[in-house]
């Protein structure tokens, strides 16, 4: 599959870079230069699918820039950037054929969403000049794929977006749930609003109530003056927050109270505070079972998880796999100046068959660790790191859940363990983790060298035989 082709015109290197990283995770084959004409000769070597244009150029103005590629050809989106923006520019630009237009400095959800609707709406034309309403969902809102399993999600983001109605994503670890809500957000009535998000997990227990609500100068040591939180700054846009069932539950009420009235308290403050934000929420947990543990408010569960949303994990996606996976050759292979441009036969039956316990985010750290330790045009099966290295032995000679978990017990003996211990003597206690280990290695060699199906067999996932082997590999 093809990356949308962008050209940004930007003369100041520091913000052509900066920009340049933030539009890096929707994927996209991104070209700079720094003058007008270098801008028209690019467009006439290759159509860009959109055309970041800075106002003020050295050679020329933004406008004349425009001006040129609307001679041969009125379909490209061009976005106008400037740092001098005023309403008599912005209907210039537009009477001139932009399609949208910014003031600098830009932040990032900001520019993503503008190049995301840009797109979505130069798309929606080509549809309707060519007498159709289909449309491909490879690339999708910073997604890509067209498996069954992500054409359910694109439906539910498109019949969601326009409500005001709370979304619940859930998923596992790596599969795209911030992608996901902004995915929702530039489709909603809200794009052109912020898009702030907040991880419950990733923030101190006491101080995630400043971050999401603010606080006023001196409410506690280190508030030298005010500050607003992320409710505050999300006002008319949408606010998400990710890892949600990590909040304590004192925080919890003050949310739920928050979400109901739309009214909050900065810490430190007496005065209530209204905005209107739309509710975005994600887990990789269970939260109905977090309810059920005591650790999420049932009352705050039934009032977010309005419109459920479940990602799919990246096994179970079928060739989108192979399509991630080019994409994000292509991207890394760009940024370390490397010459990938495809995988070997092998490669693709291999990334094709593993599990993926990491999801995307481990097909990115495998395929930068091939880009940036190898060379070549393609990405052989030599080249891959651990675990996706060791070939799987599939087939007739892996035995079931049940013969390995019978095995293993008859393996490890783990009656005999303490049986040991009885009487006074405590010599042959060994550290715990040492039992675990030796029981985890033998599930391993059981398996054949299978870690999936060895997690399966002792109920765990298997990130966590990853992490503990790694962790183990540094003792």
């Amino acid at each position: 599959m093809l990356k949308k082709y962008l050209l940004m015109v930007e003369d100041t290197a520091s913000v052509a870079a900066l920009y340049r990283s933030y539009l890096n995770p929707l994927g996209f084959d991104i070209d700079v230069v720094a003058k007008g004409g270098d801008a028209i000769v690019k467009i006439e070597e290759r159509t860009p699918d959109l055309v970041l244009l800075d106002l003020r150029l050295p050679d020329m103005t933004g406008f004349e820039v425009l001006t040129e590629i609307r001679k041969n050809s009125k379909d490209i989106p061009v976005v106008l950037m400037t740092a001098h923006g005023s309403i008599d520019a912005a209907v210039e630009a537009m009477q001139l054929g932009a399609q949208d237009f910014l003031i600098k400095p830009c932040e990032a959800d900001r520019l993503r969403v503008t190049v995301n609707n840009a797109l979505r709406q130069a798309q929606k034309y080509q549809d309707e000049a060519k007498g159709s309403s289909n449309k491909t969902n490879k690339q999708y809102q910073g997604f890509i794929g067209s498996s069954s399993q992500m054409n359910k999600v694109y439906r539910t983001i498109d019949s969601a977006a326009s409500s005001k109605a709370t979304i619940f994503i859930t998923g596992e670890s790596g599969t795209g749930k911030e992608v996901c809500a902004e995915a929702v957000h530039a489709a909603s009535k809200r794009y052109e609003g912020p898009f702030i998000a907040i991880n419950c997990a990733a923030i101190p227990k006491d101080l995630i109530e400043s971050e999401l609500f603010g606080h006023v100068k001196g409410a506690f040591t280190g508030a030298s003056v005010d500050r607003k939180g992320a409710a505050e700054q999300a006002d008319g846009g949408t606010l998400f927050l990710d890892e949600l069932c990590e909040m304590d539950l004192d925080l919890q009420t003050k949310l739920l109270r928050f979400i109901q009235t739309g009214t909050f308290q900065k810490v430190g403050s007496s005065k209530m505070s209204r905005v209107d934000v739309r509710f975005v929420c994600a887990t990789n947990r269970d939260p109905w079972l977090e309810v059920q543990e005591g650790r999420f408010r049932e009352d705050l569960y039934y009032r977010l998880h309005v419109i459920p949303l479940t990602l799919p994990p990246l096994r179970d996606r079928g060739n989108d796999i192979i399509e991630i996976a080019h994409s994000i050759l292509g991207h890394f292979s760009n940024e370390e100046g490397r010459e990938f441009i495809t995988f070997s036969p092998e490669v693709t039956e291999r990334f094709l068959h593993y599990d993926w316990p990491g999801n995307v985010r481990q097909l990115q750290n495998v395929i930068r660790n091939v880009v940036v330790l190898n060379r070549g045009k393609e990405v052989e099966l030599s080249m891959l790191p651990p675990p996706l290295s060791i070939e799987p032995k599939i087939g007739s000679n892996i035995a079931s859940v049940e013969d390995i978990s019978s095995d293993l017990a008859a393996h490890n003996n783990t009656e005999s363990v303490f049986y040991s211990l009885s009487g006074d003597s405590r010599d042959g206690i060994v550290p715990l983790w040492q039992s675990e280990k030796k029981i985890i290695e033998s599930a391993i060699v059981l398996c054949d060298g299978n870690i999936p199906q060895a997690a399966k067999c002792l109920e765990v996932s298997p990130s966590t035989l990853y992490r503990k082997l790694q962790s183990w590999n540094k003792k």
